[in-house]
């Protein structure tokens, strides 16, 4: 499954990542919610027929390897976002909800919320007993576990299966206290920097695609190239997107916030992180960044398509949708592409900002045997042969992807999958988590990185002490 645009990031044709970690360059939970419930007034037909005959065939005896039976076959999601259903914008049904119907006769129920609004409703609907039984995202934990929201589904499912060994080591990353709260499917493709192939040549500048091939694109090579092409005057734009921050010092290796062995850890005085600060810093004292101000607080996609902006960091959710969507924006399809972040010469490995798709099982779930079911249809669908097959069709057909995209977002995958890494800082509770948000943001909007951190740290750490003494109780 995939998500949502950093938060529906997120829709994607077969797969679904609810899980964002987010960075406030001048962006906050309204801008969110908007950007989320945005629609395109384009036309775009949804592909109704879901699957080949054959893929049809495959599903079926991915279904049979499956094991066990549901009494109740319904399960309720409630969410801002539905990625479970074909929607506007020209996808279809995710093999894993295929494999779900066919083997257990599930159906998934989409109970529709707000990104502002979706804890009151769960809080409400978890109150009166509705039933709910799974949510999205990271920034659940542990902020749910605390106030009662969510439970373990450590009861539920068999770790030593094969499918759920698979992914056991990625849940032990988020465990909390001793008990997995948040429900792992999968490391999914981070955020990845796009260009204009044109753009690119009619600038002499090596193709960024053919730099990491070689090992070369790095932090400084990404930084050199926005510095020859940004000239204001000459309306040239360098970097541009909502959450810059988050992949860029991620590839650091080191997250604001961690969880480390149950436990929450601040890392913000951490030297890695601070060079990562440092480097985003710069890039605004440099004038390398769009500077949204211009633009209505807007990020300007477009600029891409026109040759006038260099890079956009972004899920691959932005071009997960109709090409007659995407090409309006990034340029003709022959020119589009997108690369890794940067690696970060001083970071010992390539670490890359780990999308997870994930999900937490409710307080008081009608159906949790059904929600770890679905989950191992999820799990199934990332594996098996046959359903990465089907899933790399769906993108040509669904979205005009090239074979060559398909064989970039697999080596994204890879890096994503060989050194995650995840920033917390989101499930925790309001009051700090908004302050790191804002706080993290600060050093490409311009500001003193040492200045800001001074300012939060002991606070941070207080306040992170007391959650690990309730988690502890």
């Amino acid at each position: 499954m995939k998500s949502v645009s950093k938060i529906i990031a997120i829709i994607s044709a077969f797969t679904v990542t609810s899980c964002f970690a987010s960075c406030s360059d001048n962006s906050n939970g309204q801008s969110l919610q908007d950007e989320v419930q945005t629609t395109t007034s384009m036309a775009v037909a949804i592909n109704t027929e879901t699957l080949a005959p054959e893929q049809e065939q495959q599903v079926v005896e991915l279904a049979d390897s499956l094991t066990g039976e549901l009494e109740n076959k319904t399960v309720k999601w409630l969410s801002f976002y539905d990625p479970w259903h074909p929607t506007g914008t020209g996808n279809s049904k995710p093999v894993s909800v295929e494999l779900f119907e066919k083997k257990y006769g599930g159906e998934i129920v989409y109970y529709p919320t707000t990104w502002a609004n979706q804890y009151n409703d769960l809080s409400t609907n978890i109150l009166g007993g509705e039933g709910i039984d799974f949510f999205p995202a990271t920034e659940a934990v542990p902020k749910c576990v605390i106030n009662g929201m969510t439970q373990s589904y450590d009861d539920y499912v068999d770790w030593n299966s094969p499918l759920w060994s698979s992914v056991r080591s990625l849940n032990d990353k988020f465990v909390v206290g001793e008990n997995h709260y948040l429900m792992a499917c999968q490391a999914t493709e981070g955020y990845v920097v796009y260009y204009n192939r044109k753009t690119i040549e009619e600038n002499g500048y090596d193709d960024p695609k053919e730099l990491y091939e070689n090992g070369e694109w790095t932090m400084g090579k990404f930084k050199d190239m926005l510095t020859d092409f940004v000239d204001p005057n000459e309306s040239r734009y360098g970097l541009d997107g909502w959450f810059n921050c988050t992949p860029l010092y991620l590839a650091s290796g080191v997250p604001s916030i961690s969880l480390e062995n149950g436990i929450v850890k601040n890392n913000l005085a951490d030297p890695s992180f601070e060079h990562a600060m440092i480097f985003q810093y710069e890039l605004n004292k440099n004038g390398l960044v769009l500077d949204k101000s211009l633009f209505n607080y807007a990020t300007q996609i477009q600029f891409i398509g026109e040759g006038s902006e260099l890079f956009y960091i972004g899920g691959l959710y932005e071009i997960e949708k109709s090409p007659e969507i995407w090409t309006t924006t990034f340029g003709d399809a022959s020119d589009v592409f997108f690369v890794p972040i940067p690696r970060d010469e001083q970071a010992d490995k390539y670490y890359y900002n780990a999308e997870i798709d994930c999900y937490n099982l409710c307080m008081g779930a009608g159906n949790p045997e059904g929600v770890a079911r679905l989950m191992e249809c999820v799990i199934a669908s990332y594996s098996d042969e046959n359903a990465i097959a089907i899933n790399d069709q769906k993108h040509k057909d669904d979205f005009g992807w090239t074979d060559e995209m398909i064989e970039m977002r697999n080596e994204v995958l890879r890096l994503t999958q060989e050194n995650p890494v995840r920033d917390v800082y989101g499930g925790l509770p309001d009051d700090i988590s908004s302050v790191i948000s804002e706080s993290i943001g600060k050093p490409l909007n311009g500001e003193d990185w040492y200045q800001t951190r001074e300012s939060i740290n002991d606070f941070v750490s207080l306040q992170i002490d007391q959650i690990n003494s309730q988690l502890s109780s």
